[in-house]
Formats: C-alpha cells, sequence, structure tokens
C-alpha cells in the first residue's frame, strides 16, 4: 500500500471527509475571520479531518498539530489573481508558489492546486495545466495525495461559474490530469450534481464558496451536496466567519455524517 492510499484512507476514516480551507489570504489577503491564523486554528481544535494552509502558514501554527487526534495538513502550493477585488486583472495570471519538497517539509500530508480555466490568455491556462502535471508527479514522488480545484471564471463572474455543463468539464480535465481528489464547486441542484460526480474519476470535497445569508442556507447546501454524492466538504468564509466557529465546525461535521440540519442547527449553534 503507498504512502498516498494511506493517506486518504485518514482522511476519509470517518466516511465523509471535513476539510477546512484557511490559504485565502494567498489570493485575497487577510479576510475577516482568518486575519490572526493561530487564533483560529486554537478555536476549530480537532474537529475537521483536516486544515488546508499553505506551508508558511502550517510552520505558524505547528504546535497544534503534535498530537495522534490533530487533523491532517492539506498544503497550498499555487495562487492566482482571479479573485482579487482591489484590481481587476487584464490577462490573468497563475502562478506555482511552493515546491512539493517545501510541504512535506512543513508536514503536510496532501497537497492542493488549482486549475483555473476559462480567463485572460490561453498561455497562462497552459502554463496552470504544465504546473499541475509537475506537481502530481512529485507529490506521488513523495506518497502524497494530489488535490485539483477546477474553475471555470470569466472576467465578468471571476468566483467560478456554477453552470453544470462547465462544472462537468472542469471536472473531467481535472480528473485526466490525474487527481487523487477533487474539490468542486456545488451547482445548486442536487440531480445536476449527480452528473458532475459521475464524470470525476476520484472523490469529490465541494467547496464552501462565499459566505451565505446565514448558518441554515449554508449547512442545507452542503447536506444537498453530500446526499448527491459529494463525499466530504471543504468550508472557508463559511465557518471562520460565523459568529461561532467551533460550534459552526461542530455542526458542519454532524450534517455530512447523517445529522439533520435543524438537529444540527438546534444542538450547535442556536
Amino acid at each position: 500500500m503507498s504512502g498516498s492510499t494511506i493517506r486518504l484512507k485518514r482522511l476519509f476514516e470517518k466516511g465523509k471527509a471535513f476539510v477546512v480551507a484557511l490559504d485565502h489570504g494567498l489570493v485575497m489577503g487577510p479576510l475577516k475571520g482568518i486575519e490572526n491564523p493561530v487564533e483560529i486554528v486554537s478555536k476549530l481544535s480537532n474537529i475537521p479531518d483536516a486544515l488546508q494552509m499553505t506551508p508558511a502558514m502550517l510552520k505558524l501554527v505547528e504546535e497544534n498539530f503534535y498530537t495522534r487526534n490533530s487533523p491532517m495538513l492539506i498544503a497550498r502550493l499555487d495562487t492566482a489573481n482571479v479573485w482579487r477585488k482591489e484590481k481587476k486583472y487584464s490577462q490573468g495570471y497563475y502562478s506555482m508558489v511552493y515546491q512539493v519538497k517545501e510541504a512535506v517539509e512543513a508536514g503536510a500530508d496532501a497537497v492542493v492546486t488549482y486549475l483555473v480555466v476559462g480567463y485572460g490568455d490561453d498561455r497562462v491556462e497552459g502554463y496552470n495545466i504544465e504546473a499541475l502535471a509537475k506537481a502530481r508527479a512529485e507529490a506521488h514522488d513523495y506518497g502524497l495525495p494530489f488535490i485539483i480545484e477546477p474553475l471555470y471564471v470569466s472576467p465578468d463572474n471571476p468566483d467560478s461559474i456554477k453552470d453544470v455543463n462547465l462544472v462537468k468539464y472542469v471536472t473531467r480535465l481535472a480528473s485526466e490530469i490525474g487527481a487523487d481528489i477533487l474539490k468542486v464547486d456545488y451547482t445548486g441542484n442536487k440531480e445536476e450534481f449527480k452528473e458532475v460526480v459521475n464524470v470525476a474519476f476520484a472523490p469529490i470535497l465541494i467547496r464552501g464558496g462565499p459566505k451565505t445569508k446565514d448558518d441554515k442556507e449554508f449547512l442545507l447546501m452542503l447536506k444537498d451536496a453530500i446526499d448527491a454524492g459529494a463525499s466530504g466538504v471543504t468550508v472557508g468564509r463559511n465557518l471562520w466567519q460565523s459568529k461561532n466557529p467551533t460550534a459552526m465546525a461542530k455542526a458542519i461535521a454532524d450534517v455530512i455524517r447523517g445529522k439533520s440540519v435543524e438537529e444540527a442547527l438546534k444542538i450547535w449553534v442556536e
């Protein structure tokens, strides 16, 4: 059994994987809720199965991961300027920031990269794919699962487009590149999302996306995605920008593993 298989089995040990994304600073700056990484990581304790951060942030909070029950660590390797609010892009850029070796040295159990399709110069997209192919080979050399976050964007909708046909396209493209796990946008419709799951070669973790209007709306979205075949969730702003991140994390864990949204809200949030 390879190291990559062992780490994948650990991530999905509880059936559905719960990952918290804290790497937004690399593309969006110090968003509210993650200004102080040490503080938010300590609040989450051992509730998620894994935390997603840059190698630089991993080193900053490493004292939280010295025990057997610590969450797994997923290292972000790359960035793009698609989500920058202060200055809109013209051609757009994609850049690999870290090598897999640096993620390993920082303690990572897996690595994650973007696949950004549909914006700027086609040569940027080509470089993106070449960089992912190289990172995939390096990750597998080290026995790390390789996670791809495929997004279809456009200059007038840079957050990412949720159209089912475009989501299916980038999901299959990332699968063919060789992802061990996919981080994919939920399309908003359970029946449509089943089509996305069916074209994937690897387990899908849905992306939490922008902040929703309330906790119930977000938890219902997570439940629908799990019911449609998602193998887990990756949550960012809807967790660490909530009123009580610790309670919200416990509610998310309960919902993706079978509790109703109403029950989870009553126990942990309301």
